[in-house]
């Protein structure tokens, strides 16, 4: 038989195997391929709109939602945000190959589709002649199709998230533009100078490890770093250990990072504890 008379096979993918005899970040690759996949061709397409919707059986109200659905099964450690800037990539590689999709995609110069790589090329060629049921049987596993009813949550992950950065620019309630930065934070030299000159009590609340915990606690408590940024020119200024670092218990650490985007001084989180104990909300 000639190659030209030989049926042609869809290639193999490796998800269908259990999950001991396959890699497990090959698994997750292919896997965070296929939903992308899912979500380029599946997207619902109306006259009224210009861009399509989420596919109508995740039941979500926008894109991002439709993103987080499959982020505890296919993030791949990364953050949250990463995770959705990720897969909405992969989605808007496929979108140029195809044409359901009702999207540009990705192009070349010449307006071509711009190459896949070998394993999205697998995908592309496996999953084209699939319908959607037969896909979703394939990704359903990797959804979590509650995410509404983790909406606050979210939020609270993604601050962390942001908090835990190399380096997070953000804003107190004030509006000072501030830069925060881990590398401080975990400085040994740093921080024990910050100790030393701020002592081992929560500049916030008080609290203290020892006192609570005993010799467990002792000597404990976490460093926060904390520095505007140069008026008009965006630049970080110099950290000072002696003004620029604060010690804070984990608690108030946590909410001075509640709400992406904020950095709460020590003032302000002051005033909201004594509100709180004034009772006030």
């Amino acid at each position: 038989m000639s190659e030209s008379s030989k049926p042609k096979c869809r290639p193999t993918l490796e998800p269908d195997l259990p999950v001991t005899k396959v890699k497990f970040m090959e698994i997750r690759s292919i896997q965070f391929l296929e939903t992308s996949y899912y979500l380029s061709k599946f997207g619902i397409k109306t006259l009224a709109d210009n861009y399509p919707s989420p596919p109508s059986r995740l039941n979500v109200d926008n894109w991002t939602e439709a993103y987080r659905i499959f982020y505890e099964k296919l993030s791949g450690g990364r953050s949250i945000l990463a995770f959705e800037r990720s897969l909405k990539n992969a989605r808007d590689a496929f979108d140029s190959h195809l044409q359901s999709s009702g999207r540009i995609g990705w192009r070349a110069d010449d307006r071509k589709p711009n190459p896949l790589g070998k394993s999205a090329r697998k995908v592309l060629e496996y999953l084209n002649s699939m319908t959607e049921q037969e896909i979703w049987n394939r990704i359903k596993n990797f959804a979590n199709l509650d995410i509404k009813e983790y909406s606050q949550t979210i939020k609270d992950i993604i601050s962390i998230q942001e908090s835990e950065e190399i380096t997070n620019t953000s804003k107190t309630e004030g509006g000072i533009k501030m830069v925060t930065s881990i590398v401080y934070e975990r400085s040994f030299s740093l921080r024990t100078s910050a100790i030393k000159n701020r002592g081992l009590n929560c500049m916030v609340c008080g609290f203290n490890y020892f006192d609570t915990y005993g010799s467990w606690g002792k000597d404990f408590i976490e460093v926060h770093h904390v520095n505007k940024l140069a008026e008009n020119t965006g630049k970080e200024l110099l950290t000072n250990p002696l003004t620029d670092l604060v010690t804070v218990c984990a608690n108030c650490h946590r909410m001075i990072h509640r709400k992406k985007g904020v950095t709460l001084t020590i003032e302000e989180l002051k005033k909201k504890l004594k509100k709180h104990e004034g009772g006030e909300a």
